[in-house]
């Protein structure tokens, strides 16, 4: 059994997340990238395991991508490009990802985050479905205070002039209309602030820090900071991802956010690419800072994530900091086998 079916094995363990949708219809949004794709393929595994005759819809933009994405079980769902679904529930992961995408279409991240949101909230309140919106940690932007641990009533400094901020605000924006929506429409949606997120799935095109810090494991080269790695990183691992989207889902409040991170392992940028070097690569390799300017990067931040709310729901996380990155080497083996 290879690191991506384990960890696909390991969420439909969780019985009592999956029991709700039996027999209902679930439309995922972007279901080609890893957190959507991830919820797909957990969603399948536990109708498989438990008979839930769960219907489940992806929505997508490439037919042919979504065949590469899913291979065998791509017949096993439906997709379609229209997100205005009739379904129960809809989890809406749609959003671009890359920091260097951020600075140099600031416009198309904004519409493509803002646009799609109208879209899926339309849809539910037309059907009448409960809703998931995949936010962001970004949305904080920097704590007025270096080392606050931000709870979800909590919000920092964005500069909005800066047009790297075309992510974080955009984010904003969208948990804004999520709580509009819930207060003048009734619909059930609710927010997830995500940390930030990896695990098995990942596409080799994915650039973000945790694939090159896994990657250079593998290749036994030492890590390369672009900056003195000061930001406090909060993560989430993917399996423990989707666990927090679906109790949200389930048991969270209309227009409430939740923060989904591993907040017992908050560490800074330095302090990970250590822990991978010597922990994950048994001190093999090294870690070095070659510092260069305008690589996209969020700006330098000392915030800790509290996920304390999502705890009151039922849920912990369950893989540490070291172990996600061992999985994450483990898939990455598995790829070039």
């Amino acid at each position: 059994m290879n690191r991506l079916q384990a960890d696909i094995l390991e969420i439909a363990e969780h019985k009592d997340l999956f029991l709700p949708f039996a027999h209902k219809t679930v439309l995922i949004t972007g279901a080609t990238g890893l957190i959507g794709s991830m919820l797909a393929r957990s969603f399948l595994a536990a109708d498989e395991k438990y008979g839930l005759g769960v219907r489940l819809i992806g929505q997508i933009r490439d037919p042919e991508k979504a065949k590469a994405v899913y291979g065998g079980l791509f017949e096993r769902m439906e997709f379609t490009a229209d997100p205005d679904v009739c379904c129960d529930h809809i989890v809406h992961t749609v959003s671009p990802t890359a920091s260097g995408y951020f600075i140099e279409h600031p416009v198309e991240t904004i519409r493509a985050s803002v646009e799609s949101t109208i879209q899926m909230l339309e849809a539910a309140k037309k059907h009448g479905a409960s809703a998931v919106y995949l936010s962001s940690m970004e949305q904080y932007g920097v704590p007025c205070i270096p080392g606050q641990k931000m709870k979800e009533t909590d919000s920092g400094i964005i500069d909005h002039l800066n047009v790297r901020s075309s992510y974080s605000e955009s984010k904003r924006l969208c948990e804004c209309l999520c709580a509009s929506y819930a207060a003048e429409y009734n619909v059930s949606v609710k927010i997830v602030r995500l940390a930030q997120t990896f695990g098995a799935g990942a596409a080799l095109s994915d650039h973000r820090m945790p694939m090159q810090f896994a990657e250079a494991v593998l290749e036994g080269k030492d890590i390369v900071l672009h900056t003195e790695g000061r930001s406090i990183s909060n993560f989430v691992y993917l399996t423990d991802a989707v666990t927090g989207i679906l109790t949200v889902l389930t048991r969270g409040e209309a227009g409430e956010a939740y923060n989904v991170c591993s907040d017992s392992e908050t560490r800074s940028v330095r302090e990970i690419a250590r822990l991978v070097a010597e922990d994950v690569a048994c001190g093999r390799i090294s870690v070095r800072i070659e510092k260069k300017e305008n690589m996209g990067y969020a700006p330098d931040t000392s915030m800790y994530l509290d996920s304390s709310k999502l705890r009151g729901l039922g849920w912990s996380a369950k893989v540490g900091m070291a172990e996600a990155y061992r999985r994450l080497l483990e898939y990455l083996e598995d790829l070039h086998a």
